[in-house]
């Protein structure tokens, strides 16, 4: 069997990817008890065969989530399995992450599987009264409370990760200006609390979970590094970068100017996010969203930034 601390190595590897769900990576992660199996929807793609690659205790299997004989296939003979959903290869099909995470619970729960670990958030268009629709968090809720009310007795850990600093490299990559400026621009007001985390932390996270399993059953631990105002960003990538920063309020038409590559609705979505950020924070207005800071030390997007050395491209 392998040490909790060569676990934590390869679960850091493997929750990495199954994180960059904007790219289809993998979706679900399965701890047995000599290696960990990540499904994926190519186990012979490059990317998958890469990370396969890194370490002779992973495993790469081929698994449509959608499919219940893949998952019970995939899932067969583990100890524990990390799931989450896939919000991006199904973005048009309205429900899909709940048929998703549904599929993976029954299946854990008819193999009677040891510990079942889901990423969850929590449901802003319940939370708001409708007022803000924002699919890829309430169908995420909606499996949680599936599990919860069809599957009591399956041993469920859930953890909701924060906004990925990550982000920031990607989809809301800051533009520079024309003094050399970076702009970092969404649409919340400066004083905006952003729950923040690296998405890397999560390994630690998972195995911190493992370490003792039965603690944390049943319980909501959230992946947060840091809640930080927007106005705060800039300052922090200027304290670290050297480079000069703003933040920037947009109104909902120039938001969507800037995202017009994307469908009407998935604009429509992302719009409510940010707004349910503004009124009510990204974990609601009761949540402890210090959870995960109580297992493990999680990076700020200081440390994060001196970390990976990004500097706005």
């Amino acid at each position: 069997m392998k040490t909790l601390f060569e676990l934590k190595q390869l679960i850091d590897i493997i929750t990495v990817e199954s994180y960059n769900s904007h790219a289809g990576y993998f979706v679900t992660i399965i701890l047995l008890l000599q290696k960990i199996r990540g499904l994926t929807r190519d186990a012979a793609s490059e990317k998958a065969q890469a990370v396969k690659r890194l370490n002779d205790h992973i495993e790469m299997v081929s698994c449509d989530i959608n499919k219940r004989e893949d998952v019970e296939r995939a899932f067969k003979d583990s100890w524990a399995i990390f799931a989450l959903t896939d919000f991006s290869s199904q973005i048009s099909q309205p429900g899909a992450e709940i048929q998703q995470g549904k599929g993976m619970a029954d299946a854990a729960a008819a193999l009677q599987i040891p510990y079942f670990i889901f990423s969850t958030l929590e449901d802003a268009t319940k939370l708001s009264g409708g007022k803000y629709v924002a699919p890829h968090f309430a169908e995420k809720a909606k499996v949680r409370d599936y599990i919860k009310e069809y599957h009591p007795t399956l041993k469920t850990i859930y953890v909701e990760p924060a906004f990925y600093m990550q982000n920031w490299s990607n989809i809301f990559k800051p533009q520079k200006s024309a003094d050399g400026a970076m702009i970092f621009a969404l649409p919340i007001d400066e004083k905006t609390t952003l729950h923040m985390v690296d998405i890397e932390d999560t390994g630690p996270i998972v195995c911190k979970i493992l370490n003792d399993p039965d603690k944390y059953v049943g319980q909501d631990i959230c992946i947060c590094g840091e809640a930080i105002q927007f106005s705060d960003i800039p300052k922090v990538f200027t304290k670290v970068t050297g480079i000069p920063a703003l933040a920037k309020t947009l109104t909902e038409e120039e938001y969507r100017s800037a995202i017009q590559f994307l469908p009407k609705f998935v604009q429509d979505e992302l719009f409510a996010m940010f707004q349910w950020f503004q009124e009510y924070g990204y974990y609601g207005k009761d949540k402890d969203w210090t959870t995960g800071q109580k297992l493990t030390a999680l990076n700020t997007f200081e440390q994060w930034l001196k970390k990976t050395g990004w500097k706005g491209q």
